[in-house]
C-alpha cells in the first residue's frame, strides 16, 4: 500500500519491518537504568539482530486503542540492534547525549503509563557495484548509505502526517520536554561535580 493514500500509519503497515523485542522496567535497583531491553529469542530474529548491515529501528508504542510510531532512527555501528540500544538502555550513565538521556526517560514514561514499547527494524540489502581500486575495478557487495533509507522512511511518515514522528524532536524543531531538560541539566551539573571531586559516591 503505497504511504500516500493512508490516512494514517501503523506498524501493520510497514511491511518492511520486523518486531526484534520490547522494553520492560526493572525493579531490581542494581542500575541506574529504568528498564532493560527484552529480545525475541527465535533463531531467525536473533541472526537479524546481530546482522550489522546499516538499519533502521522504529520505537513503537502499544495501547489497547492501537499503536503509534514515536520515533524514527538509524544506525551503523558494529554489534547490530543489541549495541544500538544499549545506548538507549543505558540513557543514564555515563555522559549520554541529550537524546540518548531523553529517549531513556520516554520509553520509562511510556512504560509506567502501562504501555507497551517495542522495537522494529529494517535493514539495508548488499548490492553489487564496480569497486575502482588503484589499478583495477573489482565487483564487491555493499550496504548503501543508511541515510537514503532514513530520509525516505521518515518521508513516507511525513507524506501522512505533515510532521515527522514525535520522538524526532530535532526533524520536528521543538524542544524536548521542559521535564527532561531539566533532568539532563542536573545530570550534566552532578557529573561536573563528580569531575571536580566534590561528589565521590554514586548514588
Amino acid at each position: 500500500m503505497a504511504a500516500t493514500i493512508l490516512s494514517t500509519l501503523r506498524i501493520e503497515d510497514v511491511k518492511t519491518a520486523r518486531l526484534l523485542g520490547e522494553a520492560m522496567l526493572r525493579s531490581d535497583g542494581k542500575t541506574k537504568q529504568l528498564w532493560k531491553m527484552a529480545w525475541n529469542e527465535s533463531p531467525e530474529v536473533k541472526n537479524l539482530i546481530a546482522l550489522e548491515h546499516g538499519r533502521i529501528y522504529l520505537i513503537v508504542k502499544q495501547t489497547e486503542a492501537g499503536n503509534e510510531i514515536l520515533k524514527i532512527g538509524k544506525s551503523e555501528c558494529r554489534g547490530g540492534m543489541k549495541t544500538t540500544f544499549s545506548f538507549y538502555q543505558g540513557g543514564l550513565g555515563g555522559s549520554p547525549s541529550l537524546r540518548t538521556f531523553g529517549i531513556h526517560h520516554l520509553i520509562h514514561d511510556e512504560l509506567q503509563r502501562g504501555n507497551r514499547i517495542e522495537i522494529h527494524g529494517i535493514w539495508t540489502k548488499p548490492v553489487s557495484v564496480m569497486v575502482p581500486g588503484l589499478f583495477s575495478e573489482t565487483e564487491e557487495w555493499v550496504c548503501p548509505s543508511i541515510h537514503s533509507m532514513e530520509d525516505k522512511c521518515r518521508r513516507e511518515y511525513h507524506t501522512i502526517y505533515g510532521r515527522y514522528p514525535p520522538w524526532n524532536f530535532q526533524e520536528n524543531a521543538i524542544p524536548w520536554p521542559e521535564k527532561i531538560a531539566e533532568l539532563y541539566k542536573q545530570q550534566v551539573q552532578a557529573r561536573g561535580k563528580q569531575t571536580n571531586g566534590e561528589e565521590t559516591t554514586e548514588t
